[in-house]
């Protein structure tokens, strides 16, 4: 008898620990993500562990929202390298004040984060968008704002104990967006009038200007801007990057300055690990180029795929994303979990399963190895008739017969994987025409002797293997000679997929005919 293991999936442990804390009323989860630059596999952590704890608290029965801060309020960092020339003098501007690179979309910010809004709503991502640039110019903070000045000293206190951090005497809790320059770092603090909201600056250009907190001109320091909006909008869970939850770091500081300035009590910490391509050591990056985009994740695996990767795991376990081989493992893997889940069965990731879908008890991908259809898809070149009659020819009847929708669907993700990540040494092309290629005094034999076994088999492809071993042995060839001579006959290449399910998945008389030409 399996154990059941339920009470021990690291998501059913923190719903528990969450309904502890809040047993009653609404409760509110928290994300964000600064829009800088082309999301990618990585940033899918933020919104799928959000994602999961909000569908958790949901079959649990409590009333929840998700919250996902859109931070076009920071700055762009430095012109990172795919960007032109001319934004060496953006570097420093709010975000949804920096032009979008494709020379279309409203601005910086809107131009990537509408990319990976769509993404979110492909993985089935439920949550409620707020632009930080606009809760800032309708005024949401000012208050805030006000109350961070007054608290200067207390705040630079906490930061000096809790992070070590000291901050110089002109230090201010604010970044003041200058208007002789449209940057957040370069204006001069004088004061502050907590009347009119009013703080007074020198610009880069040595004038006297005056900024007006109620209308998004002053931004807060960002660990305050990050507390302050546990104190605005009430969040009580919120997942962030391991960076931030270092002893002495970000939450840490956040959990002081939650108490002692806004008081209230911090949000309860979800920190999740990076999401790294398989192999790299370093997180992927826009500036370093060792990404795959979310939206380009989506057009290789099904969005429950992604999901299932991400929540079978505790989020502070590092996870390793192959765009490549790694794919076939991944896919297996799940569809594995959802036959044995939707039979009844209790496999090792049931739950992450069932957090992860979005289908009901639908197949989303078929029972078929993932590298059987990838070569049945090469086989046909995409005919999707044509490979439902080769699944029935390589023992994958029932599959074919039903789950043909699971397969029709699969193969759009296979045929853009193929396209674009598929090693090459996996692809190939069936030869319409014999390739040119000199035959030895043995290897005629082996062709003669394997025609003559094929003709009168059923095509089976444990059957055809054999058929090849054997008539290599006979004719005194290498099996792996052998081998490479089928490969060059139908795909004029030394090496392709098991001889066996590729011959077996081809018509019978064209294998004959091929064979014979040489044989």
């Amino acid at each position: 008898m399996q154990q059941d293991n339920t009470t021990h999936y690291w998501l059913d442990i923190l719903i528990s620990k969450i309904i502890e804390k809040y047993p009653e009323g609404e409760l509110i989860v928290s994300s964000g993500i600064s829009p800088s630059g082309p999301y990618h596999v990585g940033h899918a952590r933020e919104i799928l562990t959000a994602d999961s704890i909000y569908r958790g608290l949901r079959e649990a029965g409590r009333q929840v929202r998700h919250l996902h801060f859109v931070d076009a309020h920071d700055v762009l960092r430095k012109r990172y390298p795919n960007l032109a020339e001319s934004y060496e003098e953006e570097a420093g501007k709010p975000l949804y004040k920096v032009p979008a690179p494709d020379g279309k979309s409203e601005n910086y910010a809107k131009q990537y984060f509408l990319e990976y809004e769509l993404s979110a709503q492909k993985l089935g991502v439920e949550m409620e968008i707020i632009w930080t640039n606009e809760i800032y110019e309708a005024g949401v903070f000012t208050e805030l704002i006000g109350l961070c000045l007054k608290k200067r000293d207390d705040i630079a206190k906490i930061l000096l104990e809790v992070s070590g951090r000291e901050v110089s005497q002109d230090w201010q809790p604010i970044q003041i967006l200058d208007e002789s320059t449209g940057k957040l770092n370069t204006a001069k603090y004088i004061g502050y009038n907590y009347d009119t909201n009013m703080a007074h600056y020198i610009g880069s250009d040595n004038n006297e200007y005056f900024a007006d907190a109620s209308k998004g001109q002053i931004k807060l320091d960002w660990r305050l801007d990050w507390t302050a909006r546990w104190k605005l909008y009430g969040v009580m869970i919120e997942g962030f990057g391991r960076e931030h939850a270092t002893k002495g770091g970000s939450y840490d500081t956040g959990v002081v300055l939650a108490e002692q300035i806004f008081g209230i009590d911090a949000p309860i910490p979800v920190p999740y690990d990076t999401i790294n391509l398989k192999g790299e050591s370093k997180k992927m990056s826009s500036s370093l180029g060792n990404l795959v985009t979310l939206i380009d994740s989506l057009e290789i695996i099904p969005p429950e795929v992604l999901r299932y990767f991400t929540f079978k795991s505790r989020p502070e376990k590092q996870l390793g994303f192959d765009p490549g081989l790694g794919l076939y493992t991944l896919v297996d893997e799940y569809a594995k979990t959802e036959s044995a889940t939707l039979a009844g069965e209790e496999p090792e990731f049931k739950r992450a399963w069932q957090i992860a879908s979005l289908a009901g008890d639908e197949h989303v991908v078929s029972t078929v190895p993932f590298s059987h259809m990838v070569t049945l898809y090469q086989t046909a070149q995409g005919d999707t008739n044509m490979i439902l009659e080769m699944l029935k020819r390589t023992g994958h009847e029932d599959a074919a017969m039903t789950q043909s929708e699971a397969i029709k669907r699969e193969l759009v993700y296979i045929k853009n994987w193929i396209d674009r990540y598929a090693p090459e040494n996996i692809k190939f092309e069936i030869q319409k025409k014999l390739p040119e290629l000199e035959i030895s005094k043995s290897q005629g034999q082996f062709l003669v002797g394997l025609l003559d076994k094929i003709e009168s088999s059923a095509m089976q492809a444990d059957e055809i293997h054999e058929a090849v071993y054997g008539s290599a042995v006979a004719a005194d060839l290498k099996p792996a000679e052998a081998f490479k001579l089928i490969y060059r006959l139908f795909l004029n290449k030394d090496q392709g997929p098991k001889v066996g399910f590729f011959l077996s998945s081809l018509d019978k008389e064209f294998v004959l005919n091929r064979i014979a030409q040489k044989g």
